[in-house]
């Protein structure tokens, strides 16, 4: 259904190019920003989001095994960290979901929806550049006993999902 819409009046399909509906005849409301003539537009996008997930659930599964080999169950920092990553994983996926939502339910692609899936890719790929981070000083300092720069790098990742939760 990529390039069609639906009439407002009676429900028929239609395309972004009418003026009037040709089965009620009701005039077309104009659509809000331009309409991008392109068939693979949704699948572009969720291809790029599938991606983006994998891609996510791998460095997750490393950071918590590296957390696991640095830190005991019982340690604060140990639970301190598995949080973050589970904070990580609920903001991570309310984006995947949010946008998955964005692919199915719009009717036609548009600079508007465009620009929303960008800014959600953009997010999705924040947060895997902040995991990556922290994964990058989970090794560092896995022969070194300071915590440090780990325990920064997770404030800065928790700042990361609070500035997304507030968006």
């Amino acid at each position: 259904m990529v390039g069609f819409n639906y009439c407002m009046n009676c429900g028929s399909k239609v395309s972004p190019l009418d003026k009037f509906c040709a089965n009620c005849g009701a005039k077309l409301e104009e659509p809000d920003g331009e309409f991008i003539q392109d068939e693979d537009f949704f699948l572009k996008y969720d291809i790029k989001i599938e991606n983006l997930k994998k891609e996510y659930d791998l460095k997750v599964n490393r950071a918590i095994e590296l957390i696991q080999k640095q830190f005991n169950s019982s340690e604060n920092s140990y639970r301190v960290f598995i949080s973050t990553i589970n904070e990580s994983n609920n903001v991570f996926y309310n984006n995947i979901e949010v946008s998955s939502d964005i692919i199915k339910l719009a009717t036609r692609p548009s600079e508007k929806i465009k620009k929303e899936l960008e800014i959600k890719i953009y997010t999705l790929e924040k947060i895997i550049d902040k995991l990556e981070d922290f994964i990058d000083e989970l090794i560092i300092h896995m022969s070194d006993e300071s915590e440090k720069e780990v325990k920064t790098l997770t404030r800065e990742l928790d700042d990361l999902i609070d500035s997304v939760k507030d968006y």
